[in-house]
């Protein structure tokens, strides 16, 4: 079983609903017949209730135009209505004696129900808040309380003829009119959400005048007009309820554009003709039937007088102030229509000018004589006639503005000259809407010229006239053929500007342009990318591409003669293929890679692009942007390989190798990570960190251990730094490490490449007391000669340099020793090596069959399994 109805129900709902309310028909009638007129009062009200229901699914559906919030408000306060209505009939019936503090049971109900239903009704009504200045505030209270005393007075002078007054219809009549007041004025000077507060706030007020009439009624019960009041007011709480589900449920909150404070039309309107009206005749009908005012009806009627009177004043000054805002407004559109650079025109229904602005002689040189009463489509050419016609007649139809719509055209000026022009509308003339169109003419002849003026220069280089780099890139996707793109790159403008001065560095640009220009076919585009940076775009194909790049950059090489200087430019050159398949921009972006890495040779260097080299290019483009600030995240990385005495294997010494830990490239060599160390000047930066670390690493080891050494790689310009001995002395003293535990590494190419300037720097090390070491022997071209006068105390030779170990070993430790060198064997890596490496008598080794580069605490683990291997022995 589900939760669905049958099938049966769902087919005869509509009849069973009409049974239902032909049942409750009856039921009513039948009730108001028998029943006392109090209680069918009462029972009437309570049908109010069905609204009521219906409200609140409503709000619980969420199928509510307005807020959930407002419907469900006002739908309790109809509910609540209806009940007491209901509870007030069944009293009358069942217990119409009992009374409450001296009031009749049911009367009391519905006059406590009255307070409960204009507290609910209140907020509803009075949300959301509406933006008013102080004037449109003072007016709506006059409006609240000159109300409220209209609407009292009346059933106030009715009662007093009805004799002794009772507290009942009294309290229930004060606190009635005052709620129907401050309700009815609320939805009538609504803002925001005018279009249903309109509707709400009126079946608000009915619903309040309905509830009072009923108390009223039923107070009276033996007045024979209380019973036609009684249900009058219950009728009415039905038809405010009705008013009430709509306002709420069916009108969207901001169904209208909301209107400024003080401008909604009931702000001029009288509010208060009609209850002042009804208190006018009701007060001459208490009189005319010889009956005197008491003090309450005089107060009433003084307080509705002073109200309106004052009301009335607070509306003149309002009216005054928005005279005077009126005429400011319009002192400042005549000044803009003087003073505007646009001609305003007022079109009437035939599209005839009526009007123009004073803007016309002085911008068109047009007279009213040369214009008034002609067709605005003669005042334009030909052949556009048509376009304007059917532009403005479309306007003049819908009588909207349009400000973001415009036509095009040319307007024979008052001199005979055609004018390039735009045509704007802002919807009818307001005095007459519907028959006439608001047009604005501007004149754009300037613009379309400047236009047309940079729509040129924005594809040319205004020093060199070569098309620039939007021009070059509207040459390509006009060019359907395939071809190629050099991309040029000249070094030493800078230099001549600086020594020569910018106009002679301008005129050999120039120069140099000319050349490029004259080089290349008709056919090929030539352009200026930058300050140094030229491309051609050519059809040919790979190889005369590339012959066609060295010509270019022997022409652009050659001297400039120029103000008697003569200047030398250095060019390089990058090429990739034009093709159907890639963007303009790819392109440009590939030849500029391949010319990034020809900028790595000599000059004159010509490069093709392909993908390889993007994947090199691109893998140094994130070391060089990930490099500065790794050793802060901690991303490097320390390993330590033994030197080891081969006798027993011993380590006598620690090799420190650095290495980096990219987050997407993975491990980086050192060999790759110092080059680019060097080129963004991160050296020292990288070394001070290798050094204290190290250092510290070795202090502690060094407690057991010491004898044990560290060697340390350095590149060239790193030793050269004059920071690089500050913070090796700072290593060793702030460790308290001898200066001996310290041997500085350099590689012989280095040492064959910086040997002039590095002899000094090792002979300060040494004469520090820090050893010096020569790595990679074999590698580069020193002579026997360099290694005699260099400070050098280590000398490293790799098997990787000569194939083997072998008789070469026993030479170079031959001569090690003659030079008072101490040999160390690198890449010791079989049991054969090491057997080569003891016959020649060498005393130190290295290499993967010695000890593999491991983190620090491998190493330390390794020293500690040779300290036990050596006590063990002895």
């Amino acid at each position: 079983m589900t939760g669905e109805p049958p099938t049966e129900w769902r087919t005869n709902r509509p009849a069973v609903l009409v049974a239902l309310a032909i049942l409750a028909a009856v039921t009513l009638t039948t009730g108001l017949v028998l029943l006392p007129p109090s209680a069918g009062a009462g029972l009437l009200t309570a049908c109010s209730a069905g609204i009521a229901v219906v409200m609140l699914r409503a709000a619980a559906s969420g199928r509510s135009g307005g807020p959930r919030l407002r419907v469900l408000t006002l739908g309790c306060g109809v509910l609540l209505t209806a009940g007491a209505g209901a509870a007030s009939a069944v009293t009358v019936v069942v217990a119409p004696d009992v009374l409450v503090a001296e009031v009749p049971l049911p009367t009391e109900i519905p006059l406590v129900a009255l307070f409960l239903v204009a507290l609910t009704y209140l907020p509803a009504i009075l949300r959301p808040l509406q933006r008013r200045d102080q004037l449109a505030r003072l007016r709506v209270g006059l409006d609240t309380v000159g109300g409220a005393a209209c609407l009292i007075l009346p059933p106030w002078l009715l009662l007093q003829n009805a004799g002794p007054p009772r507290g009942a219809a009294i309290t229930a009549l004060i606190a009635g009119g005052a709620a129907t007041a401050v309700v009815a004025v609320a939805g009538v000077h609504a803002i925001r959400h005018r279009a249903a507060l309109l509707w709400c706030g009126s079946g608000a007020a009915l619903s309040l005048i309905g509830l009072t009439a009923l108390v009223v009624g039923i107070d009276y019960p033996f007045e024979p007009n209380a019973a036609i009041g009684a249900f009058a007011g219950a009728a009415a709480v039905n038809v405010a309820a009705g008013l009430l589900w709509y306002g709420s449920v069916r009108i969207s909150p901001d169904a209208h554009p909301m209107a400024p404070a003080g401008s909604e039309p009931s702000a001029s309107f009288p509010l208060l003709a009609l209850p002042i009206g009804a208190a006018v005749l009701g007060t001459v009908y208490h009189l005319l039937n010889g009956h005197s005012l008491d003090p309450m009806s005089i107060v009433l009627a003084t307080t509705a007088i002073v109200a309106v009177a004052a009301r009335e004043w607070v509306s003149a000054i309002a009216l005054r102030r928005h005279a005077e805002h009126l005429t400011d407004q319009g002192n400042r559109l005549r000044s803009l229509m003087f003073g505007a650079a646009d001609v305003a025109m007022i079109l009437d229904a035939d599209l005839a000018v009526r009007w123009q602005s004073p803007a016309a002689a002085r911008q068109f040189g047009l007279s009213d004589q040369e214009v008034l009463g002609r067709a605005a489509s003669v005042l334009v050419d030909p052949e556009q006639a048509d376009t304007l016609h059917t532009f403005l007649a479309a306007r003049l139809v819908t009588g909207a503005a349009s400000p973001g719509e415009s036509v095009a055209v040319r307007l024979r000026d008052g001199f005979g000259r055609w004018r390039e022009t735009e045509w704007t509308t802002s919807g009818g003339d307001p005095a007459e809407p519907g028959r006439t169109l608001v047009v604005h003419v501007r004149d754009v002849t300037e613009m379309r010229n400047l236009e047309q003026a940079l729509r040129q220069a924005a594809h040319l280089d205004q020093q060199t006239s070569l098309a620039n780099r939007q021009g070059l890139r509207r040459a390509a996707e006009l060019i359907h053929d395939p071809g190629a793109l050099i991309v040029i790159e000249l070094s030493g403008l800078t230099a001549i500007g600086d020594v020569h001065g910018p106009d002679v560095a301008d005129v050999v640009a120039v120069e140099a342009a000319r050349r490029l220009r004259n080089q290349v076919d008709s056919a090929d585009v030539p352009a200026r990318l930058g300050e140094t940076r030229f491309a051609v775009l050519t059809r040919c194909g790979a190889v005369r591409a590339h012959l066609l790049a060295g010509q270019l950059l022997s022409v652009l090489s050659a001297p400039y003669s120029v103000a008697g200087t003569v200047s030398r430019l250095s060019a390089w050159a990058g090429l990739t293929d034009l093709t159907a398949e890639a963007e303009v921009d790819e392109v440009i972006r590939r030849a500029g890679l391949a010319l990034r890495s020809a900028r790595s040779g000599p000059p004159a260097s010509v490069e093709w692009y392909d993908e390889q080299m993007e994947a090199r290019l691109l893998r140094r483009s994130t070391l060089e942007q990930d490099l500065p600030g790794a050793v802060s995240r901690g991303e490097f990385d320390l390993n330590y390989q033994p030197i080891a005495e081969l006798p027993g294997q011993r380590p006598a010494g620690v090799e420190v190798l650095i290495s980096w830990r990219h987050p997407t490239l993975g491990p980086v060599p050192a060999g790759e990570l110092l080059a680019q160390a060097e080129e963004l000047g991160l050296l020292h930066q990288i070394g001070h960190w290798v050094l204290q670390r190290s250092c510290r690493l070795l202090a502690e080891w060094r407690r057991q251990h010491e004898s044990l050494w560290l060697a340390v790689p350095v590149r060239p310009r790193e030793l050269l730094d004059p920071a690089f001995q500050v913070s090796l002395r700072t290593a060793l003293e702030v460790n308290r490490l001898p200066p001996s535990a310290l041997v500085i590494e350099v590689a012989e190419q280095d040492l064959s490449q910086e040997g002039e300037d590095l002899g000094p720097r090792l002979g300060e090390l040494r004469a520090y007391g820090v050893r010096t070491a020569v790595g990679n022997f074999g590698a580069g071209p020193t002579s026997l000669s360099r290694l005699r006068v260099l400070p050098i105390d280590l000398l490293k030779i790799d098997q990787g340099e000569f194939g083997q170990f072998g008789e070469i070993m026993d030479v170079v430790v031959i001569l090690g020793r003659r030079l008072g060198l101490e040999v160390i064997a690198c890449g010791v890596s079989t049991p054969a090596d090491l057997d080569a490496v003891r016959t020649a008598g060498c005393r130190l080794g290295q290499g993967d069959l010695l000890g593999r580069a491991a983190p620090a605490e491998h190493f330390e683990a390794m020293l500690e399994r040779s300290r036990d291997a050596s006590h063990g022995n002895s």
